[in-house]
């Protein structure tokens, strides 16, 4: 409905604007028509006079270049896609201000010109032809190039959500299989613990199945997953296992995409403490000051587990969430001596913003 009510301002315009200058011409030409009557009979004749115009340039927007566009003719063949309708409705315009207008609107008032289709009137027309037809035109390029970059646009947006949710089905198997094999190590053992990590792993795959779908939770519900997985994971640790979660937050309900560091400190575990053979460390730090979030995980780690972190599907998974995302981001890792470092700097209002 928009679209149609900017054609007919447009036409409108165009008609206002012939009937105006024509207003004119006839005052010098009839003088004894009152500005009423003249202003009526201007009027009719310019919406008869652009009645042609109209239809070419319609015509030429919606048919002769979808034909030229589509159907890929040759260039003899498009000319005239173009030009004989173009003729035409100038023929037309001037059989309808020579059989019409100038007899019964303004009633034989003055002498027409000898020729029929007069070369200066002729060519006057044509120009007054191509100006709507190639505002039209340029109009229809417009809409259709924007149109072509919002479906791009979509189509680059679901690429990217289709993979997204390609990564956080691989990444929750993953998390739910290492899971798994805690609690058949402890039901080997016949471990008195079995029962209250089989109830964890509940909670956490609640999490999953209702929240981690979702495209944002508060970051104090990412706090308490990691809460949960890590006294999950220190039950199987028992005290072979230092684990220290710090946290500096000034906002709890500051959203943040759910799942997002949880990889992190699973990557701690799998390759620090499953990994090595004495006492071990976790150090945690999560610091969020005005959106700004500052994550950091430390774990110890023989160099025996080198080669497996390099291959780790958790870190290169969130890293690639992180691209999709937000744009604010910044993954480092860093390996010292027995020490495997991961910080993330995330701008947590920067999300979907790429």
């Amino acid at each position: 409905m928009k679209s149609i009510f900017y054609h007919i301002v447009f036409w409108f315009l165009y008609w206002a604007v012939n009937a105006y200058l024509d207003f004119y011409w006839v005052k010098d030409n009839i003088k004894i028509w009152s500005d009423s009557k003249a202003l009526l009979k201007v009027s009719i004749g310019a919406f008869l006079y652009i009645l042609p115009l109209i239809a070419l340039a319609y015509y030429l927007v919606f048919i002769g270049l979808e034909q030229i566009v589509r159907k890929k003719k040759s260039a003899i063949a498009n000319v005239g896609i173009i030009v004989i309708p173009y003729i035409i409705a100038i023929c037309l315009s001037t059989v309808t201000v020579r059989l019409i207008v100038f007899p019964f609107i303004y009633e034989n008032e003055f002498q027409a010109s000898h020729l029929f289709f007069d070369p200066r009137r002729f060519l006057t027309i044509m120009i007054e032809a191509a100006f709507p037809a190639a505002v039209l035109m340029s109009l229809k390029y417009v809409d259709t190039q924007v149109a072509y970059k919002e479906r791009e646009k979509n189509l680059i947006k679901d690429k990217l959500s289709t993979e997204l949710r390609f990564l956080k089905n691989q990444l929750n198997p993953h998390f739910l299989f290492n899971t798994l094999n805690n609690i058949y190590a402890l039901s080997r053992k016949k471990s008195d613990n079995t029962p209250e990590v089989v109830m964890k792993l509940s909670e956490l795959l609640s999490f999953m199945l209702y929240e981690s779908s979702k495209e944002t939770i508060s970051i104090e519900q990412e706090i308490k997953l990691l809460e949960d997985y890590i006294s999950l994971e220190k039950i199987r640790y028992s005290d072979g296992l230092s684990v220290v979660f710090n946290k500096t937050i000034d906002d709890n309900s500051q959203q943040i995409a759910p799942l997002l560091l949880l990889p992190l400190v699973e990557n701690a575990f799998k390759h620090g403490a499953s990994e090595n053979h004495f006492d071990s460390f976790i150090h945690i730090n999560l610091e969020l000051n005005k959106s700004a979030l500052l994550f950091t995980v430390e774990n110890s780690f023989e160099e025996t587990s080198e080669k497996s972190k390099s291959n780790n599907i958790g870190l290169h998974n969130t890293n690639r969430q992180l691209e999709l995302i937000y744009k604010e981001q910044k993954l480092e890792i860093y390996e010292m001596e027995h020490i495997f470092k991961v910080k993330l700097e995330v701008n947590l209002n920067s999300y979907g913003n790429i």
